[in-house]
C-alpha cells in the first residue's frame, strides 16, 4: 500500500486555488471530456488574451480542486456535525477547448485550430481569431507563444497559409508544399522562422513567408518540431530518441542528441526541456542545454505547465498531481465489531464497505468468518478489544475546541471531519501531512504523507 505513495509522491497543492468547506461550492462537479462533435471554446475565452486563458484555467482548478492549506480551515459554526469530506489525488487536465484538430503554443501564447475552420489565438497581439480558406480544421499549426505570425495548413495538409496576427489577416500567396501533406511544423516566437516536416520526412526551414530550404531527410518517425526560447535552434525529435538540431543563422544541421529509454510515443517541449513519453506511460525529461536527462521537478521549474491535445480536446496540465475534494452529508459513522474467537475486528467503513482487521497485528484481513461478533464503541478515537487498543483514524489538527480527524482508505483516498473536543489548545505535529495506517494497532505509528512535495516519513 505504502509503496504506491513512495513511487507516485504527493505534490503540487501550493499552486491550486482555494476551495471552501461550505456546501454547494462544487466539490462534486466534474469537467466531462468532450469529443470532436463539440466545436468551440468557452465564452470566458472570447477575449483572446493570455490573461483570459490563465484566468479560465484558474477558475477550472479552483472549482474542482482544493489546496492543502484549506483542509485546515474549520467549517462554519453549526456545520461541524453535518458534513465530512473525502480527498483523492489525480492528474489535473482541465479542458480548454473541444473539437480541436491541431494546436501550438503554451499558456504564454496559444493557438488552436477547430474543426469549423477557425483558428483561435490567445496572445497579447490582439487578434483572437482567423479563418482558414475553404474551411475545415487545420491539420498542422505553427505558432510560437506571442508570435505576430501564425502558419496553418489546410485540412488535408497539402496547402500552407501564413497569417499576420498584427493585421489579423492572411499574408497574400501560399507557400508551396512539394511533398504534402505536411506532417508537422513550427514557427518561432519572433515570427521570423518557420520549419516543417513533409510526407517524405524532409525537414525544411526558412523565413516564415518562405522560401524554405531542405535541411535533411529524417531517418526515424518524427514526434516533435519546435524552437528553443532564443529562436536560434530548430529541434526535431524522433521516436528513437534522436534529437536533430538545426541552426537558423546559417540553415545548417548541428550536432544531434540521443535520449535513452526509447522508443517513444510522443514528445513535447517547454523552454529548453523536452518531455518524451513511452508506450507504458514513462516520461523522460531531456535538458537541451545540459544535453542530459533531468528530474521532473527540474523540468517543471523550467516551464510549470504543459498544454496538449487529448481525444479531440485541448487540455492543460501542470504536470503534477492535484487533490479533488468530495463532500458527504452527515457525520462519519463506523460500526465496529470484535470477534474474540477469530481475533478479528469487523469495520463498516466510511465508504459503505466492510473490512476486517487482525487483532494480532492490526493489518487488514480477507475472507473472515466468525459467529461471536460483539459491537464495541470508541473512546477518544480508540477501540478496545481484549487487551489491545485500535485506532482507525488519527487526529491531524486542533484549533480551539475543534479537532480534525483523518482516515485513509486504500484506493479511496483520505476522509476528514471535525469534532468538538473540550479544552482549548492546538495540535499540529505533522503540518501539511495526512496519516496512512498499515496497522490499526494504536501503539503503531501512522506514516505521514506530505501534501505538498516530498516522501512519506515515519
Amino acid at each position: 500500500m505504502i509503496s504506491r505513495y513512495l513511487k507516485a509522491g504527493v505534490c503540487g497543492l501550493s499552486l491550486l486555488a482555494l476551495s471552501a468547506w461550505l456546501p454547494g461550492h462544487g466539490y462534486c462537479s466534474s469537467l466531462e471530456r468532450v469529443g470532436e462533435a463539440y466545436i468551440g471554446v468557452p465564452p470566458q475565452l472570447d477575449k483572446g488574451t493570455t490573461k483570459a486563458l490563465k484566468g479560465y484555467v484558474a477558475k477550472l482548478l479552483s472549482t474542482k480542486y482544493v489546496s492543502a492549506a484549506k483542509l485546515y480551515d474549520a467549517p462554519p459554526e453549526g456545520l461541524e456535525d453535518k458534513l465530512f469530506i473525502s480527498v483523492t489525488r489525480e492528474q489535473a487536465v482541465p479542458i480548454l477547448a473541444g473539437g480541436v484538430s491541431s494546436f501550438a503554443g503554451d499558456a504564454e501564447g496559444l493557438a488552436a485550430a477547430l474543426y469549423d475552420g477557425t483558428v483561435r489565438i490567445w496572445s497579447e497581439v490582439g487578434c483572437a481569431k482567423v479563418r482558414l480558406p475553404g474551411g475545415g480544421g487545420a491539420q498542422s499549426l505553427g505558432y510560437g507563444p506571442g508570435s505576430p505570425t501564425l502558419a496553418a495548413t489546410s485540412a488535408d495538409g497539402n496547402s500552407l497559409y501564413v497569417f499576420d496576427l498584427q493585421q489579423c489577416a492572411r499574408v497574400p500567396g501560399d507557400i508551396p508544399v512539394q511533398h504534402g501533406p505536411v506532417r508537422m511544423m513550427s514557427v518561432s516566437r519572433t515570427g521570423d522562422w518557420l520549419g516543417l516536416i513533409d510526407s517524405f520526412n524532409t525537414l525544411r526551414c526558412g523565413p516564415a513567408t518562405g522560401p524554405l530550404s531542405e535541411i535533411s531527410v529524417l531517418e526515424g518517425t518524427p514526434l516533435l518540431l519546435g524552437y528553443t526560447p532564443a529562436q536560434g535552434v530548430l529541434i526535431a525529435v524522433e521516436a528513437s530518441g534522436n534529437i536533430i538540431k538545426t541552426g537558423m543563422k546559417n540553415m545548417a544541421r548541428m550536432d544531434s542528441d540521443y535520449v535513452p529509454g526509447g522508443p517513444f510515443r510522443s514528445a513535447r517541449i517547454a523552454g529548453y526541456v523536452v518531455c518524451l513519453n513511452t508506450d507504458d506511460g514513462r516520461e523522460v525529461y531531456w535538458d537541451l542545454r545540459r544535453r542530459a536527462v533531468v528530474r521532473k521537478s527540474e523540468a517543471l521549474a523550467e516551464q510549470p505547465s504543459w498544454i496538449y491535445e487529448q481525444d479531440g480536446s485541448l487540455v492543460y496540465s501542470t504536470g503534477v498531481d492535484r487533490w479533488k475534494i468530495t463532500e458527504h452529508l452527515g457525520m462519519p459513522m463506523f460500526i465496529v465489531s470484535h470477534s474474540a474467537k477469530e481475533k478479528l475486528l469487523r469495520v463498516r467503513d466510511l465508504d459503505g464497505e466492510t473490512r476486517y482487521y487482525s487483532t494480532l497485528d492490526g493489518k487488514e484481513f480477507t475472507g473472515a468468518k466468525a459467529e461471536d461478533w460483539k459491537l464495541i464503541s470508541p473512546r477518544k478515537g480508540l477501540y478496545q478489544a481484549g487487551k489491545a487498543s485500535f485506532r482507525l483514524y488519527d487526529p491531524v489538527f486542533k484549533k480551539g475546541t475543534l479537532l480534525l480527524y483523518c482516515r485513509h482508505i486504500e484506493g479511496k483516498g483520505f476522509y476528514l471531519w471535525w469534532e468538538q473536543e473540550p479544552g482549548a489548545g492546538k495540535i499540529n505535529h505533522h503540518p501539511m501531512e495526512l496519516p496512512v495506517r498499515e496497522s490499526m494497532l494504536a501503539d503503531r505509528p501512522a506514516l505521514w504523507v506530505p501534501l505538498v512535495e516530498g516522501e512519506i516519513r515515519q
